[in-house]
């Protein structure tokens, strides 16, 4: 993968990306895009989560919006909250070499926000979500990322157990709703990529 060309690729499509070696040049930019205390939405991710970026925003005084810091029966309306933020910061599931997103949600909250919702979105990845191709990208999903997630949400699904895709209709099934971002949406100002080179979350 020549990680040069991928940058290249989503300048071209409007997006704003930035390279880091390490982790913590990576955190620094996101507190430096982020700026004086504000709204901060957040996506459900390992990636995140890994990067304790939500706790260190938390601590310099932003206002954190995520379903993970609240009960169930309090959770869509913290979804509504995360749609009005002024930032949005979420991993993806799969990006391109082509410079496309692709995410795959069950109840996407996840993805109606970061399509719409904010205008500000901050997209954090490790190297190895990075995808040849759409049709890469769906597989690894399907076949990597979402098994594992069923795994860790305790969903009773077959992925879970057979560690594969087998296209089931569960109502616990996770991969309810596919977008593929080729652009950013006339909606937004800034979608930020930082690319980080180390593997990071599903």
């Amino acid at each position: 993968m020549d990680i040069q060309n991928v940058l290249d690729n989503l300048k071209v499509r409007g997006f704003e990306p930035f390279y880091f070696e390490n982790r913590q040049d990576a955190i620094d930019k996101i507190v430096s895009l982020v700026g004086e205390p504000t709204t901060i939405g957040f996506g459900g991710s390992m990636t995140i989560h890994e990067l304790n970026v939500m706790d260190i925003l938390e601590e310099k005084g932003h206002k954190i919006y995520s379903h993970s810091k609240v009960s169930p029966e309090e959770r869509d309306h913290v979804y509504q909250l995360a749609q009005s933020a002024k930032f949005y910061i979420s991993s993806t599931n799969a990006l391109t070499e082509q410079g496309e997103f692709v995410n795959i949600d069950g109840a996407a909250n996840r993805v109606t926000t970061f399509t719409f919702g904010v205008k500000n979105v901050i997209f954090v990845l490790g190297t190895n979500k990075i995808v040849p191709s759409v049709t890469k990208a769906i597989d690894r999903i399907r076949n990597y990322a979402a098994p594992k997630n069923c795994v860790r949400l305790k969903k009773n699904t077959p992925c879970a157990t057979l560690g594969r895709c087998v296209n089931c209709n569960s109502d616990d099934c996770i991969c309810n709703t596919t977008v593929i971002s080729h652009h950013p949406t006339s909606k937004q100002d800034h979608v930020y990529v930082i690319i980080i080179n180390e593997e990071l979350g599903y």
